[in-house]
């Protein structure tokens, strides 16, 4: 039986992210055009949202999670994991992956600093959890747990879904180039978050994937904004 206080719980608080994403979206479009009304952009994003919502919902109660927990077992758990989360990724890609990324660094930062720190909180964060985590991570696992044994089946269903939301990420962070280089910091910046959040996910509930995602934002966000205006700072010396 679905559990409909659930349902509309989980739909409900993707909504302003949806509506915040859909009309930023509408503001970039470079030809000034909508391709499809607002409205409809909208309703689209909320019905596709809860085809992996529902999927969650029929599916909890079949998998070995902990039902006294689905939405969250401990928040400072889930805030401080998703702090060693952000300053993990910061060390890799800040040491590390800006020395070899070229110009292609500038051109992520100003492309993941367009998006704005609101949708990232309020889309990204929330969103993406109930998709990757919430739907394709419970479906995953009830998969494979009639396979595998536990451990088995909670590694398969971490990994899996988080390579799967990798490849959504690689579209938008083609903008910045093609190179090797690129490639191997979006697969692991992505898989880094994908695995920790779908670990929270199962052992902390679905509100701590989305806390870790909104630290992970957070944190980067003045990094990022202090690194552009840095850089803006260079060029105006230059000219």
């Amino acid at each position: 039986m679905i559990n409909w206080t659930m349902f509309f719980t989980l739909v409900s608080i993707s909504i302003p992210g949806i509506v915040i994403s859909s009309i930023l979206l509408n503001d970039k479009r470079a030809s000034g055009k909508r391709d499809v009304p607002i409205i409809v952009a909208i309703i689209l994003q909320i019905v596709l949202l809860s085809i992996f919502v529902i999927i969650g919902v029929a599916l909890i109660n079949k998998i070995s999670l902990n039902t006294d927990n689905v939405y969250i077992r401990s928040w400072i758990e889930a805030a401080l994991v998703g702090i060693g989360c952000s300053i993990t990724h910061i060390i890799i890609y800040y040491g590390l992956f800006k020395l070899f990324l070229g110009k292609a660094f500038y051109k992520i930062e100003k492309h993941r600093n367009s998006i704005g720190i609101t949708t990232r909180i309020l889309y990204a964060s929330v969103v993406e959890e109930l998709i990757f985590r919430w739907g394709i991570m419970s479906l995953l696992l009830w998969l494979t747990q009639s396979l595998f044994i536990e451990i088995i089946s909670v590694l398969t269903s971490i990994i899996a879904s988080s390579f799967i939301f990798t490849l959504a990420h690689y579209q938008g962070s083609s903008i910045a180039g093609k190179s090797f280089t690129l490639y191997s910091y979006i697969f692991i910046g992505n898989m880094l978050v994908g695995i920790i959040c779908g670990w929270q996910f199962y052992v902390n509930g679905i509100f701590a994937a989305i806390l870790v995602h909104m630290c992970f934002h957070l944190i980067l966000y003045p990094f990022e904004a202090k690194i552009l205006a840095k850089y803006a700072e260079q060029m105006l010396n230059f000219r």
